[in-house]
């Protein structure tokens, strides 16, 4: 250990330990005593830690943490990194304690990590797991990842429904509960869920009562195959805290909770994000160059493509902008503004989207109410506009009052239809049954500059041939 870094207390507090982690990386990494410090933090912060690590550091600090803190901290790590380091472990031949960090975690988590790995590279995890545990994760990982089954954990209490509230309380006692539950499935013999039972029951009748006396039988259950997003937006409409998971014969097989529907969310809304504007919808800042160039390069050709309509529009007036070189400056503002209009209108209708506040009757009204605002935005700001040009004309040679007045009336339209377009892309592709933020920002900004072009260049034409002699 360098002589220069002080030794630390076993009762320092939690700040005292991030700073021997600062001092460890600093200096010359001792894989030992940094996988003791790391073994101290938190999950998310021991992550961290390992993230900021070379892959061979971090590849050897796990090796050596406990089992249970290495497993925890995984799981909080960026998905690519965390697929890296599990990948070099397998390579390194720590497949084995692999093996027992992943049977420390909840059945989810597990799989999470496990869908990281290449097929090949899972198989010699799952032959030194348990065989009853193996079979468990095999069966969850062939699940689809965007379904109520692929977030599913498999790790739950279900109650019997033949017993008695001593019976179950017993049960209870006895399991590992979430902490945030507040009903458990109750099942019948052959493994059907057949209610739910609120914990508060178990607590405030007698022993002797038949469970089945307190189970509610109005179940919100979720087949294994709905999508993952329709399980978080009833969560988020009823306030969920767990939902089961049913086959096609009501047999339970696992339960959503609602950490698994918080993480959920935050990924589909970066991934939201990130396809709106033709990013791949998992690239990270961590993924390789492979996958950034697959989820990109695709988009920014039909980027390219669909940017040949605005230019064939400039093209058309260029006589008409070497006369009026004014037009030039004005262009990219007029452009710029029809586009911004339309990405607010953009981020509103993928925000209802997303939290089902569109329904197909009030279609009309959410149209017109978002032109109605571009058009009455375009003229605020087409009049703020004509005043600084208007002004301009008269120190600045070249500006003309005239431009700036075809510009302001430009603005007012083209922020109209660039509100309206980016309301209206969202719902066709949804309507035609695409991901209605797949790309739908580059097609909006196609539309919202050959619009702002035509109007500004073509309305220029006008008035310049009105008031040339």
């Amino acid at each position: 250990m360098p002589e220069d870094l002080p030794a630390l207390e076993p009762d320092r507090p939690d700040s005292a330990v991030e700073q021997r982690v600062e001092d460890l990386i600093a200096h010359t990494i001792d894989t030992q005593v940094l996988a003791e410090m790391v073994e101290r933090q938190a999950p998310p912060d021991a992550a961290n830690t390992l993230e900021r690590l070379d892959e061979d550091d971090a590849v050897g600090v796990l090796a050596v943490m406990n089992d249970q803190a290495a497993a925890d901290a995984l799981v909080e790590m960026e998905p690519h990194l965390a697929a890296v380091i599990l990948e070099d472990l397998v390579d390194a031949s720590h497949g084995g304690d692999l093996a027992n960090m992943i049977s420390l975690l909840a059945p989810d988590d597990a799989v999470g990590l496990l869908r990281q790995l290449n097929p090949d590279k899972r198989e010699p995890i799952f032959s030194a797991l348990a065989h009853e545990l193996s079979i468990s994760l095999r069966d969850l990982i062939g699940y689809e990842p965007d379904t109520a089954a692929g977030i599913m954990t498999t790790r739950y209490v279900a109650l019997p429904a033949d017993g008695t509230i001593g019976e179950a309380t017993s049960v209870v006692r006895s399991s590992e509960i979430h902490d945030d539950l507040q009903y458990l499935p109750v099942v019948d013999e052959g493994g059907c869920l057949v209610g739910l039972v609120a914990m508060r029951d178990l607590l405030v009748h007698p022993d002797s009562l038949e469970l089945c006396e307190v189970t509610g039988r109005s179940v919100k259950a979720v087949r294994a195959e709905v999508d993952d997003e329709d399980v978080a937006r009833e969560f988020r409409r009823h306030d969920y805290t767990m939902m089961p998971v049913i086959d096609g014969d009501d047999r339970l097989l696992g339960v959503v909770t609602v950490d698994d529907v918080l993480d959920l969310i935050q990924s589909e809304q970066t991934e939201d994000v990130q396809r709106s504007v033709g990013a791949g919808a998992g690239e990270s800042v961590y993924s390789d160059l492979s996958e950034k160039i697959r989820g990109r390069l695709p988009w920014l050709f039909i980027s390219s493509l669909l940017m040949v309509p605005a230019s064939i529009v400039v093209l058309q007036f260029d006589g008409l902008i070497e006369q009026v070189a004014f037009l030039a400056v004005l262009m990219p503002m007029v452009a710029a503004l029809a586009g911004n209009a339309g990405h607010q209108s953009l981020a509103v209708t993928l925000r209802g989207l997303a939290l089902d506040e569109v329904h197909g009757e009030r279609i009309g009204s959410l149209l017109l109410r978002e032109v109605c605002t571009g058009l009455l935005s375009g003229a605020l700001i087409g009049m703020l506009l004509f005043g600084i040009v208007f002004l301009l004309s008269l120190v600045v040679e070249g500006a003309s009052w005239w431009v700036g007045l075809v510009m302001a009336i430009a603005l007012v339209f083209s922020m109209g239809i660039g509100s309206l377009t980016g309301t209206a892309v969202p719902l066709i592709l949804r309507r035609i049954g695409a991901d209605p933020a797949q790309g739908s920002c580059i097609v909006l900004i196609m539309i919202t500059d050959a619009v702002a072009f035509s109007l500004l260049l073509g309305l220029a034409w006008l008035g310049y041939a009105w008031i040339s002699p």
